[in-house]
């Protein structure tokens, strides 16, 4: 896996196939970060 960030925005991204993992924005305010319930868009 290789991840990607730029200040609060982070990108997953599978090494083998280069498919997104997650992709988020951190919210510096909550203790967790939530699941995205829909698949990003290329």
């Amino acid at each position: 896996m290789i991840m990607l960030t730029n200040d609060r925005h982070i990108k997953i991204i599978a090494t083998t196939t280069g498919e997104t993992l997650r992709d988020l924005h951190l919210d510096p305010t909550r203790n967790y970060q939530p699941q995205n319930t829909t698949n990003p868009t290329p």
